[in-house]
């Protein structure tokens, strides 16, 4: 494997010299341009300024050029170095001043920013439940009508499409006031963690999102912690090898090598063709993504296809229940409009109906004689859609059925059976029904457009998204982060905790504070497969363990999740509970009951545990109404049954028939586990087990 990571390397840094025209045994000899006088990415319009910190400000000008940056009532100069670059520190601004503006001069040059506001700024990062954008996120259509918070402002850090194992100097990005215009494409999580500090505190909110869906925690580290690990040199190496400087050109290159390496050049070319391509691909991708967002949120449009006098002439035909990509639609995602007109009796006039459609992959929303009946989220797609049709909007003769159906997965839509589809009477829907299979109308309203593959599969090394994503923004000033991230990283159990006290580490040095809040998500349940029920369990043992590291506080998200599903639609509870931390811990509202009850001790009394908890706020409680449920207990021989759960006082006592002289207990410790226990301020509890093996 060394040698060909070797040889990888070698041809690497001989052929680009070769595309460009250098010969064996030189440096390109070209005459260095000088720097161009700007500012790094991160200061824009718009931007937020983190009150009561020093400010540090750079960027680059002329070598030896004298830089002075204005911002309110400071200013302070220094002078770029030979390389061009310059970095000063302002003094601390407090919130409230503003809008402000920001005057930076180099000689004759001036960058002048305007509408910068003081307040608080958090990292949002992780990876697709970070990335997760409001859009794709519950609610996303009233969330966004009423995403009308100027004083909040959203910096995007979009996918590089260009990976480094060095630190990299700048990001692509722009900040931008939130609006309905721009909430869109952001972190959901982030913006509901930001929108509840802002409407706490009133103070302007600056959010930076930092995420890639499917990475793993190790990218996003710095290569001074991260190498301190154990069994991280391997993939350090490779990191190393596979991103190489590719402008070190060796001072000799054989005839043999420069033979090799011409072999190769037409690879290279093509993979510069591809980045063109892959750029481009990426453009169409998210236009389609907003163009989708907007047919969904437009009422108008709604409206006008729903509605039983809209003439369907044009539209085409297709047999249901089918999947579209085998009836006129191939390889088709998106957004695609249905409808079926079905003859209803005279003697169903008066009743109440219900409506089966079984399943639809992935959403749906549906309207009867053009009023809305039923609304299904693609979270849920496994869910047979049945929807109530009162009485007032039944008719005798021809009545309306329309299904706007979105699937971004697959062509798939009204694939069910076709037994299980139909037009009923309610309380005698075996005996007055109607078949809803056979020919509907179709027309498609958006296509979703993939992007291609990325270019280089290498993103899941160590230290690389933090090379690019991360680096670039050192040393911003911010007031702490907030992290997303473990699903990559599921089976790594107590591994993990060290992982997470490296990137907590390893982002508080170089954003230059050493006691920087850091709020970090418990992933949700989930069935891996695999095998091991308990690779996830263990994996929030080391996130609870984490809590350990001062100044850091877990939110625990167990129940809201409605499904088997890896990434929860509810992010409006994962912000807030995020929120409640911050609020609790750096902004002085310390009566907040800001997490719920977590493991603190047991006491054996008989043949029963008595388990105490940290956090029960005003105390203990089932968020169903139903008997405590999820808690185990094992005798001496170590085997754990089902455990009766009793709430006393701010304890719990948990017994078993089957257990005369208990050991051990574990709580919710299962992967799909999604107990009731709450505190009555509605925070569930974490999973726990009181020994380890």
């Amino acid at each position: 494997m060394k040698k060909i990571i070797l040889r990888i390397a070698i041809l690497t840094i001989m052929i680009t010299p070769l595309l460009l025209g250098a010969t064996a045994g030189q440096r390109l000899q070209a005459a260095e341009p000088q720097p161009t006088f700007r500012m790094a990415n991160i200061f824009t319009d718009h931007m937020v300024l983190q009150r009561d910190q020093p400010l540090p400000i750079w960027g680059w000008a002329a070598p030896g050029r004298t830089v002075t940056v204005e911002v309110g009532p400071h200013s302070a100069r220094t002078r770029a170095n030979a390389e061009g670059h310059w970095r000063l520190t302002l003094p601390p601004l407090e919130s409230g001043k503003g809008p402000l503006t920001m005057t930076v001069k180099a000689g004759q040059e001036t960058i002048q920013l305007t509408d910068i506001l003081v307040g608080e700024v958090w990292l949002c990062s992780g990876q697709s439940n970070m990335e997760m954008t409001v859009y794709q996120s519950a609610d996303s259509k009233a969330e966004i009508k009423a995403a009308n918070h100027p004083n909040i402002r959203l910096f995007n850090i979009p996918r590089p499409t260009a990976m480094s194992s060095d630190p990299q100097d700048d990001v692509v990005g722009q900040w931008q006031a939130c609006s309905p215009e721009t909430i869109g494409d952001f972190s959901a999580a982030g913006y509901y963690f930001g929108r509840e500090i802002n409407q706490s505190i009133d103070v302007p909110i600056g959010l930076i999102n930092a995420s890639w869906g499917g990475t793993i925690i190790e990218t996003w580290m710095r290569h001074e912690e991260i190498s301190q690990l154990p069994g991280m040199t391997e993939g350090i190496a490779e990191a190393q090898d596979m991103h190489r400087d590719p402008t070190a050109v060796p001072k000799d290159m054989s005839a043999e090598e420069k033979r090799e390496a011409e072999i190769y050049q037409t690879e290279f070319k093509e993979k510069a063709e591809y980045k063109i391509a892959f750029d481009a691909s990426v453009e169409r991708s998210k236009k389609s993504g907003k163009a989708l967002g907007k047919a969904k949120a437009n009422e108008e449009l709604a409206r006008k296809m729903s509605s039983p006098d809209l003439d369907i002439s044009s539209w085409k035909t297709m047999e249901i229940p089918n999947a579209w990509g085998e009836a006129g639609l191939p390889d088709f995602r998106g957004l695609v409009w249905f409808r079926k007109t079905i003859d209803v009796p005279e003697s169903w006039v008066g009743k109440n109906l219900v409506l089966h459609l079984d399943r639809i992959y992935e959403g749906d929303v549906t309207w009867f004689n053009g009023q809305h009946v039923g609304t299904t989220t693609p979270n849920l797609y496994n869910k047979e859609r049945i929807y109530s049709i009162p009485a007032n909007l039944v008719k005798a003769g021809a009545n309306s059925i329309t299904v706007r159906v979105y699937d971004p997965a697959r062509p798939r839509g009204m694939s069910g059976k076709a037994e299980a589809m139909a037009l009923c009477v309610a309380g005698s829907e075996e005996t007055d029904r109607i078949s809803l299979a056979g020919p509907w109308r179709y027309k498609p309203e958006v296509q979703l457009h993939a992007s291609l593959p990325y270019a280089d599969p290498h993103v899941n090394l160590p230290t690389i998204l933090y090379n690019t994503m991360i680096h670039p923004l050192v040393p911003f000033a911010i007031r702490g982060a907030i992290w997303y991230q473990g699903e990559q990283n599921h089976g790594d159990g107590m591994r993990y905790f060290d992982k997470m006290q490296a990137l907590i580490q390893s982002w508080r040095n170089v954003f230059l504070r050493p006691d920087a809040p850091f709020y970090f998500v418990q992933i949700a349940p989930y069935s891996y497969g695999g095998g091991n029920e308990f690779a996830l369990p263990e994996l929030w043992e080391a996130q609870t363990a984490a809590m350990d590291i001062p100044h850091t506080g877990m939110a625990v998200i167990s129940d809201i999740v409605k499904s088997n599903w890896l990434h929860p639609s509810n992010k409006q509870d994962v912000g807030k509970r995020l929120a409640l931390w911050a609020l609790a811990k750096d902004y002085g509202q310390e009566d907040l009951v800001y997490s719920g009850p977590l493991y603190k001790s047991m006491a054996i009394e008989g043949s029963k545990i008595r388990l105490s908890f940290d956090h029960v706020g005003s105390g203990l409680a089932s968020r169903d109404g139903k008997p405590l449920d999820w808690f185990l207990i094992a005798g001496e021989n170590g085997r754990f049954v089902k455990a009766q759960a009793v709430i006393e006082g701010n304890t719990i006592v948990v017994s078993s028939d089957a257990v005369d002289k208990p050991i051990a207990a574990r709580f919710a410790w299962h992967q799909e586990a999604q107990p009731n226990l709450i505190n009555k301020e509605g925070l569930p509890a974490g999973p726990f087990r009181t020994h380890r093996p």
